[in-house]
């Protein structure tokens, strides 16, 4: 807190600082500025959503569920192939991993034809909405 007038300030412009800071004195605090929404800042988030709330303490798990879940983001579906190709897992532990994203309640899948393929269940785009957006979660 100074303890002396401010000598670059002009004795005319006084009432002016002090008209300023009385009208604003009542106003909101400017809001917090938007969170990032690069992708890492997004993947991020995800991540830590994703360990917080299924308590994923194994960081290679979580980065695969976590890449899968990015481009479940990114499209409405995809088949186990892309999910693998996202996470840059070998097929066996794409196909785990994808499956354990169904008994987590985050996808459900289904066939096309030999093809399994992916979605977000609505509860899971519900739940991620605010993680990614940065708006909560």
């Amino acid at each position: 807190m100074p303890d002396q007038f401010p000598e670059n300030l002009a004795p005319d412009s006084l009432a002016a600082v002090f008209a300023q800071r009385v009208a604003t004195r009542d106003d909101p605090p400017p809001p917090p500025p938007p969170p990032s929404q690069t992708r890492e800042a997004v993947e991020a988030r995800v991540a830590a959503w994703l360990r917080a709330t299924y308590d994923l303490r194994d960081q290679r798990s979580r980065g695969g569920l976590t890449q899968m879940v990015l481009l479940l983001l990114a499209q409405p579906e995809a088949s186990t192939a892309a999910l693998q190709a996202a996470a840059g897992l070998g097929l066996r532990m794409a196909s785990k991993a994808a499956s354990r994203l169904v008994a987590l309640g985050l996808t459900r899948d289904y066939y096309v034809g030999r093809t399994r393929c992916h979605r977000l269940t609505r509860a899971a785009e519900d739940a991620l909405l605010p993680v990614v957006t940065g708006v909560g979660g």
